[in-house]
């Protein structure tokens, strides 16, 4: 099974696009697909709008080291 990264994990768990994200948030699709892909880290400033926009905070995103995914 390959692995997810959480941000990933949450966003298919929600059902929720990347575009969508990357829209409501303000950048391009291809910038929220790295970020998503685990590829880049996004700065603080993209982390506190992602996680608002999700409803959650930017450790349970983006910081929590006990978390593995696997689809």
């Amino acid at each position: 099974m390959p692995f997810l990264t959480k941000l990933e994990k949450i966003l298919y768990e929600r059902n929720i696009s990347q575009s969508t994200i990357a829209k409501k948030i303000g950048v391009d699709k291809s910038l929220m697909n790295k970020w998503v892909k685990g590829r880049h880290i996004p700065s603080a400033r993209f982390m506190t709008k992602i996680a608002r926009e999700l409803g959650m905070t930017e450790q349970e995103i983006f910081f929590d080291v006990n978390f593995t995914a696997r689809k």
